[in-house]
């Protein structure tokens, strides 16, 4: 089990305070006794009617006052003090220049020891060496995670720097809506331009077989069958090449 930390303790500590602030209070029984006795005395019921009310203000101040979130937030100030001071002894006696905040720092996490330097500290607190080690261990890996999403993310910022002059503006106008998708106006217009492609090849072919000229004609080419005619078949696979040469810069 990890030891508490100090925001842990001070919690603890603050809450067993607040329970003892918050208890009942009541007259000992030599007060009673005396009361009991004594000529003009308070009446019993009064007496237990003012403490009733007077332990249920108790009561009311005290979660009012004394709620989980202001102990925990007295609990991070003390925290925070702790880490001031040690911040500040830091500086004063440590040459290294090594300050709490660069811990937050890739080269920082990177410079610390994977184990306690001082051998004579970690034999006579061998659980704290141990966490030690296990807080360097974990703070690296997730220092490597980190680069990894920095990574991702620049070039996700990258390949949005490069998109940007497809987007529309903000009338709705530009190459957006020109883009390729299913069941779109360029789909649409692809499936047309098909059917009318094939109208011009079969019309062309037929007057070249009137004008004698047509053997060894190809219906799928554009102009004859040559062999140098751009299908439509070859404009696809050209537009694919151009999206994955595209995706293959990242």
């Amino acid at each position: 089990m990890a030891p508490p930390t100090v925001i842990t303790l001070k919690t603890s500590f603050l809450a067993a305070q607040t329970r003892l602030l918050a208890q009942p209070i009541a007259p000992s029984r030599a007060w009673r006794n005396a009361n009991d006795n004594a000529e003009d005395g308070i009446p019993e019921k009064a007496l237990d009617d003012a403490l009733f009310r007077l332990n249920q203000l108790l009561q009311q101040h005290s979660r009012r006052v004394h709620a989980p979130q202001a102990t925990r937030h007295v609990a991070e100030q003390i925290d925070r003090l702790y880490w001031d001071a040690a911040e500040r002894y830091i500086e004063q006696n440590d040459d290294s220049g090594l300050r709490m905040d660069d811990l937050a720092e890739s080269e920082a996490i990177e410079a610390l020891p994977p184990t306690w330097e001082s051998e004579r500290e970690a034999n006579a607190l061998p659980l704290e060496a141990r966490r030690y080690s296990e807080l360097v261990s974990r703070l690296q890996e997730l220092n490597e995670r980190k680069k990894q999403a920095e990574s991702a993310v620049a070039k996700l910022r990258q390949m949005k720097a490069l998109l940007e002059p497809f987007q529309a503006d903000e009338e709705g106008r530009g190459v957006q809506e020109n883009l390729v998708t299913r069941d779109g106006e360029v789909e649409k217009e692809l499936e047309r331009m098909k059917l009318l492609l094939a109208r011009v090849s079969g019309r062309v072919g037929h007057l070249l077989e009137q004008s004698g000229g047509s053997r060894g004609s190809d219906s799928s080419d554009l102009f004859g069958g040559d062999g140098t005619a751009v299908t439509v078949d070859d404009v696809e696979v050209e537009e694919m090449r151009k999206v994955k040469d595209l995706l293959g810069r990242f």
